[in-house]
């Protein structure tokens, strides 16, 4: 801030003087995060000056906060999907637990949209979920998913009177509530923090951008009636690849002594 108005006196700091400091505080390169602390820290010292009457107007009144940055959501990364298939593989329903983690991890479908998968939903091309608002959609899955899938149906799931693909200890038809449970287990089990369902479906949605699938097939494959959130996953995806080059970008290997 010393830096934008010099020495200009306290009580001479106008809102066009802050708009410049974050306006060069975007420009030096700071986060959208970094920007927005500056700015509550500029916000506080002004408004303690007009309460020990130093100032008698806070230039911040007239000014429009900078947009906090939106929240890192938890996603669940490639090499926390193969320590919880372990994991899943070590449990007392094995089969029922690994056709969970590809289903979820595959489709990037809504875990409620999983559970909620019949008999008859289990289909050659794939699965036939039933989107928000009662629309039907059928998701393609790989040969690894339909094999462990299939696996489960026919050497684990018990005989019952009802046709939920996905049963529990007692052959009621999982729960969310024990789905919950069931994936704290997994994660305790692979040594990993807990993350929810959702994370898998976020994880799932960035692989495949990263694996080069374009955003309208996303958008689909989601089942999202708008692109905006599918352009929320895209903006994950670059993200990861904006890190991933800081650390193996060819440039930085002319420069390593720099």
């Amino acid at each position: 801030m010393v830096r934008t108005i010099e020495d200009k006196p306290v009580d001479r700091i106008t809102t066009a003087d802050l708009r410049l400091f974050l306006s060069r505080s975007h420009q030096a390169g700071r986060s959208g995060g970094g920007v927005l602390a500056h700015y509550r820290a500029v916000r506080v010292f002004l408004r303690w000056l007009v309460r020990e009457e130093v100032i008698w107007d806070d230039p911040t009144r007239r000014l429009r906060p900078p947009k906090a940055p939106p929240p890192d959501l938890p996603v669940i990364r490639e090499g926390e999907a193969r320590r919880l298939l372990l994991a899943a593989e070590m449990g007392r329903y094995p089969l029922r637990d690994k056709a969970l983690v590809l289903l979820l991890w595959d489709t990037a479908a809504r875990a409620g949209e999983i559970l909620e998968l019949r008999l008859g939903d289990i289909r050659p091309e794939g699965v036939r979920v039933k989107r928000k608002g009662g629309a039907y959609q059928v998701l393609p899955i790989s040969p690894a998913t339909r094999r462990a899938l299939w696996a489960y149906l026919r050497n684990e799931r018990p005989q019952v009177d009802h046709d939920f693909a996905f049963v529990s200890e007692k052959g009621w038809p999982l729960c969310y509530n024990t789905f919950r449970q069931l994936l704290r287990r997994l994660f305790r089990n692979a040594g990993l923090v807990y993350k929810p369902s959702h994370a898998f479906r976020r994880g799932a949605a960035v692989a495949m951008v990263k694996n080069g699938m374009n955003p309208f097939a996303l958008q689909t494959m989601m089942g999202h009636k708008s692109n905006l959130m599918t352009a929320h996953y895209v903006r994950l995806a670059e993200k990861d690849l904006r890190e991933i080059h800081s650390k193996f970008s060819p440039v930085r290997g002319l420069f390593k002594g720099d």
